[in-house]
């Protein structure tokens, strides 16, 4: 409770008892006593003991209120802080195994997620004094209280890391749920001795093993001393352990030259000695990991391989030669074998030894003769693997590109798709040149090649324009919704000149049956593709009374990109941001009035006036739309950094997104930090964007956006998704949690797609 709210509640109690009722109220006492003779309460110390008592409560939001409160409170109230410290020892908790996202779990937690919350003076108190606090009892002999230290240990991100070797020690603690909360905030903190993790892999235990396993993918950087311990595990019955053994001596790079042999026999012993239908798919994830491992490891490992080109099995012969290439240049001592097998019978083999040869400087003119003939074959299997050769020799293989765009139109789908992830490597202004063809395939019988191309459409922008007609049209066939989606985004992306695709996306506005996120984004789309469209305009201004508040919020929003603004929207927008109008629909209103900027002129009087509106969220978007109304939005910068910091939630939730506009900054990376803990889902949502704005600079922010990604709201999900994506290696802790997240295909709720995304512009496989 604010204080503010406080007061008034002291106000209208003091009312109630003098105004309630007809009696007379009691004379007051001498010297100060109250009623009775008992000493008057402090007001500070109430409020204070009433919060407190919150914090210990089993209501979750009475939890969060109270944290909210605190944080405030602490800044007038000096005993605050030293009682949140107290509270780190308290013991109460929610019992074993309930450490559960989205909750506060423990009093210790509560209180020390509410230091968090009072800035820098409640991060240096955990510093100083709360992190000896933490650590003593890590050691404490119940098992539940180690539990929920570890899991509050975990919350703190960056606050905690000075914790993380005592964390670590308590991996192979006795009690299960000890060990899997330790696990879980290494993700977080970071693992301070990777060597120690390795030597997991192999623990007795088999549960310990499996997430040292899940766990050691999370490290970047693998030392030299994890070597050995890794070798071990790579004999390990489980087929994870033995894969992520192998991904990691692969980030160990040359330093595991001793795991060659190791790699080479795990190899050997996972295929057959002839290839099969059967095996060919068997283990796929942990066949990759040996080869990538010998590709990164590199020079020492191209004898051992370079022998695997005799082995009977097609497959390791194939996967030999593929990584012979990856090493690239050292690994020109195989070149003689490999130019044995540029006549082989096999096409696949014959091919793969060519992309070899050209990837380590060797017999290039015979090989791209190799690869030309391929082209030419009918054969689409033939056609498409030598695409794939292309996409991989870089420079070389450019004379072959316009032969290769053409089987855009074969017949089959394995060319088809590997001619449009070749037009995905091509400088826009090739790849623009063959958008006609591409138009082609957005109804192609193959779902992936759909997708694929409404992925390219997206990624060329205004370039795509001349398919938007054949994207129009294909929009109410579509039946696989993330394509739909894919192709909306693609219209959205080529703006304007998208006009041809509107009779076929306008009608999704107001289709009831579409998911109400695809009505939200078609909504958006219409009026960036045609804002001076009088059908866009009516079409909008009917969805803003649309019964699913996400469609009328994004109508509203969509009014304020049409160009020109006509009476009837600027009408409808200023109506709507009206205080007899609901909150969502006004603060949807007044963004709208903030994009419109100078086209909502004649409604600055009135939003003038709303600048001193009572709903302090609502003021600060009514500050900024004047600012954007007078042609720099930000004027209003002072005004919404300090929102930033504002006590009362709407506002804070409306300066962050305001600070999307204003543009943000490293100096303000620790109100977002903060921020990212808020109780509001917007807030969050906003802050996430505009720490993945700032890029590897904000990576400070990553514990923090992993814990995100496991958030209740589907909306901070896909924002911090988006922000790690542009994180670029500062975000590899968050990549094992992104791949389930990507893999997770009964989620509906737009998360997959986005941490696929994510996955894709960090490189990831």
């Amino acid at each position: 409770m604010s204080r503010f709210a406080l007061f008034a509640l002291v106000i209208g109690i003091g009312f109630s008892l003098t105004a309630g009722c007809g009696k007379k109220p009691d004379p007051a006492p001498a010297n100060g006593e109250t009623p009775g003779g008992e000493a008057p309460q402090d007001p500070a110390l109430t409020a204070r003991n009433a919060h407190f008592a919150k914090l210990k409560t089993n209501n979750q939001e009475a939890k969060r209120a109270a944290v909210e409160d605190l944080s405030w409170l602490a800044e007038d109230d000096p005993e605050v802080l030293p009682a949140l410290v107290e509270l780190l020892k308290d013991k109460g908790t929610a019992g074993a195994g309930r450490t559960l996202t989205n909750q506060i779990n423990s009093t210790r937690e509560a209180a020390a997620l509410t230091l968090l919350q009072c800035g820098k003076k409640g991060e240096a108190l955990l510093k100083e004094k709360g992190v000896p606090i933490l650590r003593a009892e890590l050691a404490d002999k119940s098992p539940v209280i180690r539990e929920h230290t570890i899991y509050t240990i975990g919350q703190l991100g960056t606050v905690g890391v000075s914790l993380a070797p005592d964390v670590q020690k308590l991996c192979t603690d006795t009690d299960a749920n000890v060990r899997g909360a330790a696990f879980d905030a290494l993700r977080v903190l970071g693992v301070p001795d990777p060597t120690a993790l390795a030597k997991l892999l192999t623990h007795d235990d088999a549960e310990i093993a499996r997430l040292a396993a899940e766990l050691i993918g999370t490290v970047a950087e693998i030392p030299k001393s994890a070597v050995d311990p890794l070798r071990a595990a790579l004999t390990s019955a489980n087929t994870n352990i033995r894969r992520e053994a192998a991904n990691a001596l692969g980030r160990a790079g040359p330093n595991a030259a001793s795991a060659v042999p190791d790699l080479i026999t795990a190899i050997t012993t996972l295929y057959p000695a002839e290839a099969s239908v059967e095996t060919n798919s068997e283990n796929l994830d942990l066949k990759f990991a040996y080869w990538q491992a010998l590709g990164r490891i590199g020079e020492p490992a191209v004898a051992p391989t370079t022998k695997l080109l005799d082995h009977t099995n097609p497959l390791v012969q194939f996967y030999a030669m593929r990584t012979l290439g990856n090493i690239g240049p050292p690994a020109k001592p195989a070149a003689d074998a490999l130019k044995k097998r540029l006549a082989d019978r096999d096409p696949q083999l014959a091919l793969e030894s060519a992309c070899a040869l050209i990837r380590i400087g060797e017999a290039k003119d015979e090989a791209l003769a190799l690869v030309q003939r391929a082209l030419d074959s009918p054969v689409g299997l033939v056609a498409g693997e030598a695409i794939n050769v292309i996409l991989r020799i870089g420079e070389a293989g450019k004379p072959l590109i316009p032969a290769a765009l053409k089987h855009l139109a074969s017949t089959s789908a394995l060319a088809r798709y590997k001619a449009l992830e070749l037009v995905s490597t091509l400088p826009p202004a090739e790849a623009a040149k063959v958008v006609p063809e591409m138009s082609n395939l957005v109804t192609d019988e193959d779902r992936y090649i759909r997708e694929a191309v409404g992925q390219l459409l997206q990624q060329l922008g205004p370039a795509a324009a001349p398919a938007a007609e054949a994207l129009g049209k294909a929009l109410p066939d579509e039946k696989e919704p993330d394509i739909r989606n894919q192709f909306v985004e693609a219209l959205l992306a080529m703006g304007p000149d998208a006009k041809p695709a509107l009779p076929g996306l306008l009608p999704l506005v107001s289709e009831k049956g579409l998911p109400y996120h695809l009505r939200a984004k078609a909504a958006l789309a219409v009026a960036v593709i045609d804002p001076t469209s009088p059908d866009v305009s009516s079409a909008l201004i009917k969805a803003t009374a649309d019964s699913d508040n996400t469609v009328s919020s994004a109508a509203i929003l969509a009014l304020g990109k049409l160009n020109p603004l006509s009476p009837e929207a600027l009408a409808a927008l200023v109506k709507l941001a009206n205080p007899r109008v609901k909150y969502p629909s006004r603060l949807a209103a007044l963004k709208a009035l903030t994009a419109a900027g100078p086209r909502a002129k004649s409604a600055k009087a009135e939003l003038e006036a709303m600048t001193n509106d009572p709903l302090k969220g609502l003021a600060l978007w009514a500050t900024v739309a004047v600012a954007a109304i007078d042609g720099d939005v930000k004027k209003s910068a002072v005004a919404v950094r300090a929102g930033l910091n504002d006590r009362n939630a709407l506002v804070r939730s409306s300066a962050a997104e305001a600070l999307l506009l204003i543009g943000p900054t490293t100096d303000d990376l620790p109100a977002l930090l903060k921020l990212l803990r808020d109780v509001s889902e917007t807030t969050k949502s906003a802050a996430a964007t505009a720490t993945g704005q700032l890029g590897a600079s904000a990576k400070d922010a990553v514990p923090l956006l992993i814990r995100l990604l496991d958030d209740r709201d589907p909306e901070v999900r896909v924002a911090t998704t988006e922000a790690l994506g542009h994180m670029g290696d500062a975000a590899f802790p968050a990549i094992p949690k992104l791949k389930e997240l990507a893999g997770n295909y009964s989620d509906n709720s737009g998360t997959r797609p986005a941490a696929k995304k994510a996955l894709e512009k960090l490189g990831v496989r």
